[in-house]
């Protein structure tokens, strides 16, 4: 990149999205700016402020047009696989062992059609996968979430929550309307890339 754009300085990444999702990358040629504005987004997440914005495209449309998205999340191990798993109400011991960390997501939807959703969401916490394992808790998986969509499960039309450990790693499952307004097959989904993109950066 940095010969692309015919840079002296050798650039350090700023910010950028949350590793399983796409979207802005801020890069600087300064390593004193990169403390700097990396000090920022830290602080202003401990202020209670939102400096980054993503949107995402979900399977399902959440009972609330707007709300706050709060739980614990952690680790935990399920056969060879690491995932991320809400903890509803974690105790001091595990926060405090930094077992468990609370967090927090604002959530806007923007549009709604055919039964997906356009929404803005905007941690005010970094914990790995957050974005996606959140979503699920709105019962509304994002498009081509591979990981975490398979905790929502459906009767008759009705979306309704599985817990962790019987829900495990699998293709996003679409049904043909929505896989036909998509214009896509089944072989087509597997690689289909998970729909959340940093879209904003507030800068100082």
């Amino acid at each position: 990149l940095r010969r692309r754009l015919g840079l002296q300085a050798e650039l350090h990444l700023v910010k950028g999205p949350a590793r399983e999702c796409s979207g802005l990358a801020l890069f600087s040629g300064c390593h004193r700016t990169t403390e700097q504005l990396q000090r920022f987004f830290t602080d202003a997440r401990r202020r209670g402020q939102y400096p980054t914005t993503y949107h995402a495209v979900t399977v399902g449309v959440p009972a609330e047009a707007e709300g706050e998205i709060r739980t614990g999340l952690r680790w935990q191990q399920q056969g060879d696989t690491a995932v991320v798993v809400p903890v509803p109400a974690p105790g001091r011991r595990s926060l405090a062992r930094k077992e468990v960390k609370n967090t927090l997501t604002r959530y806007r939807v923007l549009g709604t059609s055919g039964g997906c959703s356009l929404l803005q969401l905007q941690p005010r916490t970094a914990f790995p996968e957050q974005l996606p394992v959140h979503l699920t808790l709105l019962l509304c998986p994002a498009l081509g979430d591979h990981q975490y969509s398979s905790r929502v499960g459906r009767v008759l039309g009705v979306p309704f929550l599985l817990p962790p450990e019987t829900a495990p790693t699998r293709t996003q499952v679409l049904d043909k309307e929505l896989l036909g307004r998509l214009g896509l097959s089944l072989q087509q989904l597997c690689p289909l890339p998970l729909h959340i993109h940093l879209q904003r950066l507030e800068l100082p």
